[in-house]
């Protein structure tokens, strides 16, 4: 049964600053944590970081590393660890991006939701039209906490093909 565990009414943004590099968190919500995904790997590289109802900063963030943020609920006192496995189609549009910003803050332009079609912790990345981009898995399962709902990316579907 396909479960959709993100509700879209957030005012959450997810900021790049290019210089110094920093991610915020605007304003972050209390009953969420927020972590980084290396964009290329997929793999999370820090620990999630609780809401506190106000801004959260990722600081001393690698230049030349390119960033997801992910989002989870019900963390508890765990410390989660998630993978993101992109889909093939899937292209990082960040340098462009940075290009252009002449070192201005940039809102991260995609945001993806997560949805639960039980597949015992792996869940369906999925964007503004429903379709499958990538998938997200717990690594530390510990039965249905804490909960993924949500990526915040550079990355984007890849219109270069045909």
């Amino acid at each position: 049964m396909e479960q959709n565990r993100f509700k879209n009414d957030s005012p959450e943004q997810a900021i790049l600053i290019p210089i110094p590099r920093i991610i915020r968190i605007i304003p972050s919500k209390s009953e969420r944590a927020y972590g980084l995904f290396d964009t290329k790997t997929g793999t999370q590289v820090s620990e999630f970081v609780k809401g506190n109802g106000e801004q959260i900063e990722f600081d001393n963030l690698d230049p030349n590393m390119h960033y997801d943020v992910g989002v989870i609920e019900d963390m508890g006192d765990e410390k989660p660890q998630f993978a993101i496995m992109w889909n093939q189609y899937m292209r990082d549009d960040i340098d462009d991006i940075l290009k252009n910003s002449n070192d201005l803050p940039i809102e991260y332009p995609c945001d993806y939701r997560i949805i639960d079609n039980g597949n015992n912790g792996i869940y369906d990345l999925v964007d503004d039209n429903g379709d499958t981009v990538g998938q997200v898995a717990n690594l530390t399962q510990t039965g249905d906490k804490p909960i993924f709902v949500q990526v915040w990316s550079m990355r984007m579907k890849d219109d270069t093909i045909k």
